[in-house]
């Protein structure tokens, strides 16, 4: 085999190895300057699909027992306190089958539906947040979304609502139903909204079409979507 072809085939080698290496020196980097890290000591490190990686962390439960917790690391943002569906889905080998499961749905059957559902979170979160900025709550569950339209005569007016409201019109589910929103008022502290698609049958619950899309699922479907 020619000198130069063995040293372009050395050379790729090496590249990948320092490249893997790399990778998880910049990972322990950024696990090391999170502000909730206390300690700098991990295990079963592994790199999954969509440049994630995941792996566990030494950390003390609430009686000061040391523990080792799962994290989440996703290009260059760490999280330590992943919910059980984070690492299902991001630390997969396969995570659209993944999601499918753990969702109970059959996104490439029912993308259509879903993708529109996803869009109108990402439109309605755009006027949820100014509405935070301007008044001291999210709208209540009593207030709906129609509070975002006009302003709302019940419950806890709002302090400043700009002339043509936040948004024009609610957007309905791919079913012509309206959305489930939820926010429940408690004790003056800024409570996140829940927002979510009941599926084709509108009833809470269900698999297929019939399963409820949240808007907390939607940094799942980006990742698949990103892959």
């Amino acid at each position: 085999m020619p000198r130069l072809t063995i040293t372009l085939i050395y050379s790729t080698l090496l590249g990948l190895l320092v490249g893997c290496a790399s990778t998880e020196e910049q990972v322990t980097q950024i696990l090391d300057e999170s502000p909730e890290m206390r300690f700098s000591n991990y295990k079963d490190m592994a790199q999954y699909p969509g440049n994630v990686t995941c792996g566990k962390y030494l950390s003390m439960d609430y009686q000061g027992i040391p523990v080792y917790k799962g994290f989440v690391v996703i290009d260059t943002v760490a999280n330590l306190n992943p919910l059980p569906l984070d690492m299902s889905i991001y630390c997969s080998e396969d995570p659209a089958a993944t999601l499918d499961a753990e969702l109970e749905i059959n996104y490439s059957r029912q993308k259509l539906q879903t993708d529109q559902i996803l869009e109108d979170f990402r439109r309605l979160a755009v006027p949820l947040e100014a509405y935070i900025r301007d008044n001291p709550s999210y709208p209540w569950t009593e207030q709906g979304l129609q509070s975002l339209v006009e302003p709302a005569q019940t419950g806890n007016p709002p302090i400043n609502f700009p002339e043509g409201g936040y948004i024009k019109s609610i957007p309905t589910d791919p079913w012509n139903r309206n959305y489930d929103y939820v926010c429940d008022a408690f004790a003056g502290i800024i409570v996140a909204y829940k927002l979510q698609s009941l599926g084709a049958d509108g009833v809470k619950g269900g698999t297929g079409e019939n399963a409820d899309i949240k808007h907390d699922y939607l940094p799942y479907f980006d990742h698949i979507n990103n892959l």
